[in-house]
């Protein structure tokens, strides 16, 4: 599932947390002029402080965002907010905004099982 930690972001500045490669299922949740839009996508990087993920609408950066995670040690989705703070077309780069303790935990317990090999 997951390959090496991502030291760098895309812009080759060094990062608070490290980022890993994965592939999880997630749900963006936008509140927009049409109401409620549900977005769903996949994570393709996890980290502490944020994670990227391939979604089918372009969000614009500083949009604040409710996501839904789903990692494969939890039987109920992660619930949290983040914002947006890169696109680059449909990728999207969310920083945590918020997020409670316990969830937080849960993220990096799951990283901690994944391989950050170079």
């Amino acid at each position: 599932m997951v390959q090496a930690a991502l030291p760098s972001d895309r812009f080759g500045r060094s990062r608070r947390f490290a980022r890993y490669r994965a592939s999880l299922k997630l749900r963006v949740l936008v509140l927009g002029a049409q109401g409620r839009l549900e977005i769903t996508g996949l994570c393709n990087q996890l980290g502490e402080g944020g994670l990227g993920a391939i979604i089918g609408t372009e969000l614009s950066i500083g949009e604040m965002v409710d996501v839904q995670l789903f990692l494969p040690s939890e039987t109920d989705a992660l619930s949290f907010r983040a914002v947006v703070r890169w696109r680059d077309r449909l990728q999207h780069g969310f920083e945590f905004f918020g997020m409670s303790a316990d969830d937080s935990g849960k993220i990096r317990s799951f990283c901690k099982t994944l391989d950050t090999a170079r």
